[in-house]
């Protein structure tokens, strides 16, 4: 299942994020696809973007579940 869905229609692209289960967590894989969707509308006869997220939300930000090293230092609560 790709992280970013995309179709056009009426020189209208339209993105959808795609990790409805978290909350369209931005991560690598989408960051990468993202500009690549971007990239192709820049080339082609795309008058509008339009962005928004599969699921309850649109984007709840960083996975910082990506971002943080299990190996790394604890933090006791």
């Amino acid at each position: 299942m790709s992280s970013i869905l995309f179709e056009v229609k009426d020189s209208v692209a339209y993105i959808k994020l795609n990790r409805p289960d978290k909350y369209n967590a931005f991560n690598r894989e989408m960051a990468l696809l993202l500009q690549e969707k971007l990239d192709e509308c820049k080339t082609s006869n795309i008058r509008c973007v339009y962005i928004t997220g599969n699921g309850k939300a649109f984007c709840s930000g960083q996975d910082l579940e990506e971002v943080v090293d299990p190996a790394g230092p604890k933090i006791d609560a």
